[in-house]
């Protein structure tokens, strides 16, 4: 065999798709086993859907949270009767719970003492890293920014995550014409050009004025601003792996056709981290805070726990602070994934999304 990548599965495979797809050349197609659970089975074949072209071994069903389950499942599937062409074995721990990264780890270095012709090494996908979220084993850093060299595919991060994208089938209830129609809502788009002229237009409004929340403006052309200031901050940027749409329209793989979809205004992506702008000229306290809760549960539910959201919004600048304290309590980050943007961010909106961006490291 090699090299054995063994792989534990959590609940978000995402990153532990983002670790293969560094590591499958780093350690030259090495045969992939993934350690899962009865409640991460979904995950695990989601994986084997998408980690292609790999190799697969026989994988390892184990328990979320009993050490001993876990020791005898690895001891049983991996260590007893290791195939003697097998010389390198590789844990990556990001996925499932800490038992199961600790309790694989452990029983491997064990055995491995008695057995010196075969070595271990483990890594670790640290979304926190110095220059974004980073590839890291004990002996270096193998990606500085796992974002790099990976090409963007929305309809891959979405599957991962469970959900599937526009276009889809969706039926609604026409009261006036008593009875079900068809509707087809778009896949992920990117603004034609007189949309690009009205996001424009309100750019330079409310650039230009001091009060620009006291001009009257089109919801969606408030959209349309959003996503061009986005998109000609990304546009200055070295780095040439990302995309930027409007109107993301996503639900649940495999839900009914009548279950209604969940729409996200502007959606910016680097490589596979995703950036959601929710825009709203709402300026109460409970309707934008209660946009904020939303945006980052749908932010999540699309792109895993690395995505980030902003709730665009016309409340005032202190309001829009005191939301953010409070969302950030509820929402229980160590970061800061979801942020409240006033009025005050209005007249100086690509600068804003310049150092937004930057404090990402995506630039």
């Amino acid at each position: 065999m090699g090299t054995q990548l063994i792989m534990t599965v959590g609940t978000n495979a995402l990153p532990v798709w983002v670790a293969w797809y560094h590591l499958k050349d780093e350690l030259d197609n090495p045969v992939v086993r993934f350690i899962y659970t009865e409640a991460t089975e979904s995950e695990k074949n989601l994986l084997q859907t998408h980690c292609t072209p790999a190799i697969f071994g026989p994988h390892i069903q184990t328990s979320p949270g009993n050490p001993s389950t876990v020791r005898g499942n690895i001891r049983q599937n991996i260590l007893v009767g290791l195939d003697e062409n097998t010389t390198h074995l590789h844990v990556h721990y990001t996925g499932g719970t800490q038992v199961m990264g600790v309790e694989t780890v452990s029983a491997i270095e064990k055995r491995l003492v008695e057995n010196p012709r075969v070595s271990l090494d483990t890594t670790y996908l640290d979304a926190r890293g110095t220059r974004g979220p980073c590839l890291i084993s004990r002996a270096k850093v193998i990606r500085q920014d796992a974002r790099m060299g990976i090409n963007v595919d929305m309809e891959r991060i979405a599957l991962l995550n469970g959900f599937t994208l526009a276009p889809f089938e969706h039926e609604y209830y026409d009261r006036d014409e008593k009875r079900w129609i068809q509707d087809d809502p778009s896949a992920p788009a990117q603004l034609d050009q007189n949309q690009k002229m009205g996001g424009e237009k309100v750019l330079n409004i409310i650039s230009s004025r001091r009060d620009p929340w006291n001009v009257s403006i089109e919801p969606t052309d408030f959209e349309y601003a959003a996503y061009v200031a986005l998109k000609q901050v990304l546009t200055t940027m070295q780095r040439t792996n990302y995309r930027v749409y409007h109107k993301v329209y996503v639900k649940r793989t495999g839900a009914n056709i009548r279950d209604p979809e969940f729409e996200l205004d502007v959606v910016a992506i680097l490589g596979y981290q995703i950036v959601v702008v929710s825009c709203t000229l709402e300026n109460r306290r409970a309707a934008i805070k209660e946009k904020g809760m939303e945006v980052i549960l749908r932010a999540r539910q699309l792109g895993g726990d690395e995505a980030q959201a902003i709730v665009l919004c016309k409340g005032h600048p202190q309001t829009a602070r005191d939301i953010q304290k409070e969302l950030h309590d509820e929402v229980g980050s160590a970061g800061l994934p979801l942020q409240i943007w006033g009025t005050d961010k209005w007249r100086n909106l690509q600068t804003e999304f310049s150092e937004y961006l930057r404090a990402l490291y995506w630039q």
